[in-house]
């Protein structure tokens, strides 16, 4: 090797996978030595060593001198080494153990919290009443996005996307819910329960509502660029983003392993989970056990609860074998105090409260036709008694505080910042809470002819009665098939409030669209309006 330079490197970069000047070159998985072995032959041959010469005069040709060689570059090499031969994961774990301290970025309480989306390792259904009775439907893995506290290690709170991917939005609640009141769920089953004591940091001290962070880590995924977090979640809480180097896991080590724990005390406990890899034992037909002993969504979002507050009462070896909330209690109770809460300024018109978007909406109106002042958002009139009143706002601007969790009501404010009071939503759009997504597939399904709303129906309710009929109908060919408009349906029963409407089958649907004598022709359901065709 040190005769001839370019046979060496050749050899590294064949165990490490380096690139090599070969053009369109591809490492195999995991080089074998006795694949290694005949590359090297022929590098000999290529540089003219005979079979005369060392080390191709001997019996095996050098093999064991270069099992020895790969033997010494791997371990002279380890971090590469380990990459080549295990992979990536394996490499990103020898990132922890290196002997050196890392900085001390949390001295205290809320120096420093950290949030991360887990899709939880178990299936939920959802109970649609029907014709013929009930029918179980699957919905998709819901999402959990817990947010922790650095320092102590306790949860400050934690949002449940139901949906196929996680969204900002669900990511901008989890913030919310950390500094909100936490109040404990009404558990539907009767052996499930809170520990004594358990709970998260702000259902047990109420001066921590509404307190922020300095620092908060997230990772490199998409929904932590959107302006929802990067922007308008960072501004109001008045903290750094720390997302970290990309594919560094062990940055965020302890909240990768608060996930696992949470799994483990609750998740991959029930009957329906998925388990940690499509070869773990505990995955047992995970939609079919859901179906069959009907683990409803309300009881997966009650474990979450009660998993979440339990673990904040749990020793925690990191902390001395303490529990997260007796250190924070220390901290809270400590005379003189240790470290300062952070009070948020007041929300106004250019810097509103989280989960509040801001946008700018002209007055509309027509004294002429006696059409009084409103603002349109999403195809739906908003007004109050000031604005109907406000003639002179008619073609000006207004600054409009939306809160797309709840999109009956918005707050205007004049482009000054004057407050100008709260708008209704006109109509059934101002009666049942419903969020600014729920509105968009209403429309959307409008559109495309699939939903047909009278004057007198309650838009959120057809959306709701489409979703249990479009998934019953699914679920009556395939029981076992995971639905994606149950769980759109699930998602729009959390946001509304609303109980899961019974299905309509087509038969009944037919016979509901035709108008009678004695009813109006508002009673179109989910049929498509007809195309009227003449024949000559």
């Amino acid at each position: 090797m040190d005769d001839y330079p370019e046979i060496r490197k050749t050899v590294i970069d064949l165990i490490l996978k380096r690139k090599t000047k070969e053009q369109g070159h591809v490492h195999e998985a995991r080089v074998s030595v006795k694949s290694l072995h005949k590359t090297f032959v022929q590098l000999c041959e290529q540089q003219g060593i005979t079979r005369e010469d060392y080390p191709l005069n001997t019996k095996s040709c050098g093999r064991r001198s270069l099992a020895r060689f790969v033997h010494d570059v791997l371990h002279g090499n380890p971090e590469d080494g380990v990459e080549a031969r295990f992979g990536k994961v394996a490499r990103s774990r020898m990132n922890t153990g290196t002997g050196q301290a890392s900085s001390p970025i949390s001295l205290a309480p809320f120096d420093l919290v950290g949030m991360d989306p887990h899709k939880m390792h178990c299936y939920g259904t959802v109970r649609i009443p029907g014709p013929v009775g009930p029918q179980r439907v699957p919905i998709e893995r819901l999402w959990i996005i817990p947010v922790l506290e650095g320092h102590t290690k306790a949860i400050l709170g934690y949002s449940v996307g139901i949906r196929t991917e996680c969204s900002a939005a669900t990511a901008e609640n989890a913030v919310i819910s950390a500094m909100s009141q936490w109040q404990p769920r009404a558990l539907k089953v009767p052996t499930m329960r809170y520990k004594p004591g358990a709970a998260l940091p702000s259902g047990i001290f109420p001066e921590l509502v509404g307190r922020a962070w300095v620092t908060m880590m997230v990772d490199n995924a998409a929904i932590h660029y959107s302006k929802t977090i990067a922007e308008r979640a960072r501004r109001r809480v008045g903290c750094f983003l720390n997302f970290g180097p990309l594919g560094h896991w062990e940055h965020r080590a302890a909240l990768e392993r608060l996930m696992k724990t949470l799994e483990l005390y609750g998740f991959q406990r029930l009957p329906s989970s998925t388990g940690s890899s499509p070869q773990d034992p505990l995955r047992d037909d995970p939609v079919k056990r859901a179906v069959e002993i009907g683990i409803d969504w309300e009881v997966l979002l009650d474990l979450i609860d009660v998993t979440c507050a339990n673990y904040n009462v749990e020793a925690n070896g990191a902390l001395g074998n303490r529990s997260p909330l007796s250190v924070l209690r220390d901290f809270m109770h400590a005379d003189p105090p240790e470290f300062l809460l952070r009070r948020l300024p007041p929300a106004n018109a250019q810097q509103p409260e989280l989960g509040v978007k801001v946008e700018i909406r002209y007055v509309r109106g027509d004294p002429a036709k006696g059409r009084r002042p409103y603002v349109e958002i999403d195809r739906v009139h908003y007004t109050s008694t000031i604005l109907a009143n406000a003639m002179g706002l008619i073609g000006k601007k207004l600054r409009i505080h939306i809160r797309e969790s709840n999109m009956c009501t918005v707050t205007a404010y004049h482009e000054g910042g004057e407050e100008l009071g709260v708008l209704s939503a006109q109509g059934a759009w101002g009666r049942v809470p419903h969020t600014r997504e729920m509105r968009k597939q209403i429309n959307a399904l409008r559109d495309a002819g699939e939903l047909a709303i009278g004057p007198d129906d309650d838009p959120v309710h057809q959306l709701m009665q489409y979703y249990a009929s479009k998934a019953h109908r699914e679920a009556e060919k395939q029981p076992l098939k995971v639905s994606k408009p149950a769980t759109k349906l699930v998602n729009a029963a959390a946001a509304s409030g609303l109980p899961v409407p019974t299905a309509i089958q087509p038969s009944e649907l037919a016979q509901t669209a035709k108008p009678s004598e004695q009813q109006p022709a508002s009673l179109s359901r989910l049929v498509k309006p007809p195309v009227w065709k003449t024949i000559t």
